[in-house]
């Protein structure tokens, strides 16, 4: 039962460190699983786990992960849904099942459950993370099959692109030719860029600062009308001039740590505007004009992660229109690589900064950003 081998993995040690190591799996739970990691993606939140955040214990990052079933014991070798060699994706939320946020169908607010890719090497089995050869399949985990012939290096966007999605459609309740805002060029906001074209956004606009400048052209490529550099035009002009003074209908904010971002793009939001706000600002406070917002019944809301229908939505699309991702390009690393991948992303490593990345633990060649 589970007895699986050793596993490297690129293990996330203290801030700005990661080591490549060997990990024996201890203290097997009963029930689960074993998942050949065959990639996982970089996502945004890897690089301030590295980069920014206090790390008490050792972990393994990465949730944006893709693999292969190669064991099944317990309550989930019962699984109809679920067989040795299937190929899946997680979500990262490792729900409870049993608190009422989980029972609501709200799994991915659970506070009591765990999470793929921020779960210390201590808490058992260990291997909780997408860094590595091999993740544990908890009996609670949710599972989505991945669609035949969709290649493994493209399948870790089903994250930002199905946030992307259910952001529009579930949080903004986008209608068709309505204008659309995105705050910030990152791969969940170039994310967001592309379901907006999807889904029959009329005048779509992004946003960055100086430095985002391929991000800005992938934007466009991604189907943006506008591209604006903030740190050289006045944002409140130019969006107010292509909406014919009538502001945005949907603005989505992914910038991390942008505190004035409420307080600039409230002028800009449409009468009974939406406004979706998804990047962390660390604590800090956002200040926001009330009167604005009671005088155009703006509504302003948080979301964290997705619809989990919009996950199965985001890999049938990356499956059936590869090619419309081409933008977010095919960087790809080994677990030895793995820190030189996340200063990438961060922008502190040599070259230009990758839009995306991928980890493959079993060993493709490293892409070139």
């Amino acid at each position: 039962m589970g007895q699986q081998a050793t596993t490297t993995a690129a293990v996330l040690t203290a801030t700005q460190t990661v080591e490549t190591r060997v990990i024996e799996p201890r203290a097997i739970p009963t029930n689960g699983g074993w998942l050949h990691v065959d990639a996982c993606g970089m996502c945004g939140s890897d690089w301030n786990w590295y980069a920014n955040r206090p790390i008490p214990e050792p972990m393994i990052l990465g949730h944006e992960i893709v693999g292969t079933v190669t064991e099944l014991w317990g309550s989930l070798a019962d699984r109809p849904d679920l067989q040795v060699g299937d190929r899946i994706v997680l979500e990262e939320a490792i729900p409870c099942g049993a608190c009422a946020l989980c029972l609501s169908g709200r799994h991915r607010l659970c506070r009591t459950g765990g999470r793929y890719g921020g779960t210390p090497i201590s808490t058992a089995p260990g291997l909780w993370g997408g860094y590595a050869e091999t993740v544990f399949l908890s009996p609670r985990a949710t599972v989505h099959p991945l669609p035949n012939h969709l290649d493994p290096i493209l399948a870790p966007l089903f994250i930002p692109v199905s946030n992307g999605l259910s952001w529009l459609q579930d949080a903004a309740h986008l209608r068709a030719g309505e204008s659309v805002l995105i705050l910030g060029p990152g791969q969940h906001g170039l994310a967001t860029t592309v379901a907006a074209r999807k889904l029959g956004a009329g005048k779509v606009m992004v946003v960055g600062r100086d430095g985002d400048e391929a991000r800005l052209s992938a934007a466009r490529e991604l189907g943006a009308d506008l591209t604006l550099n903030v740190d050289f035009a006045s944002i409140s002009e130019v969006v107010m001039d292509h909406t014919r003074g009538l502001g945005a209908d949907v603005i989505v904010d992914t910038t991390p740590m942008w505190t004035d971002a409420l307080s600039t793009v409230m002028p800009l939001a449409a009468v009974s505007a939406r406004i979706i706000v998804v990047g962390a600002k660390g604590g800090q406070t956002s200040p926001l004009d009330t009167d604005t917002l009671h005088r155009k019944e703006i509504t302003v809301r948080g979301v964290a992660a997705r619809e989990s229908r919009a996950i199965d939505a985001a890999l049938q699309w990356l499956a059936t229109e590869p090619k419309t991702f081409a933008p977010f390009g095919g960087y790809t690393v080994d677990l030895d690589h793995v820190e030189e991948a996340l200063l990438a992303l961060g922008g502190k490593g040599p070259g230009e900064r990758p839009l995306h990345a991928v980890v493959v633990p079993n060993g493709l060649p490293g892409g070139t950003p």
